[in-house]
């Protein structure tokens, strides 16, 4: 009898073995030719950008805007101007106008209020002396 019983705990341990080690489902194996997609951690998108035509205009120096109201013409333009870092009040460079429409030296004496265009004769290079660093101010 005790045999009996050690046979019979023998076989209901190996049944149990055989059931927990028993595949509960085969492993599918994947279709030839499938695709497999995995999701992708979506990037940010960016704001779009209102594109202009044209860039937006730099601010112009204060001593730009004097020089330009004191001309008195909304057309007239400036190029290449400096200020004296001893004498910030003076300034020179190249202007146009609506009226003359080529580029010529002027010298500015902001504390006169006064705008000189060259002409061409040697009044002005006197005049253009003092934009030179260390002249004196007038």
């Amino acid at each position: 009898m005790v045999r009996t019983y050690g046979i019979i705990a023998i076989l209901v341990v190996a049944a149990g073995i055989a059931f927990f080690a028993w595949p509960r489902s085969a492993p599918v194996a994947a279709d030839a030719g499938a695709v497999v997609v995995h999701p992708v951690e979506a990037e940010p998108v960016p704001a779009p950008i209102a594109e202009s035509a044209a860039p937006a205009p730099q601010p112009r120096p204060a001593v730009e805007t004097a020089i330009l109201a004191s001309m008195e013409d909304p057309r007239a333009e400036l190029r290449d101007v400096v200020v004296r870092r001893d004498a910030p009040q003076i300034a020179c460079g190249e202007k146009r106008t609506a009226r003359d429409p080529v580029f010529r030296r002027f010298v500015w004496l902001g504390h006169l209020k006064m705008l000189a265009t060259d002409d061409g004769t040697k009044d002005f290079g006197n005049i253009a002396a003092v934009c030179r660093e260390g002249q004196p101010v007038p």
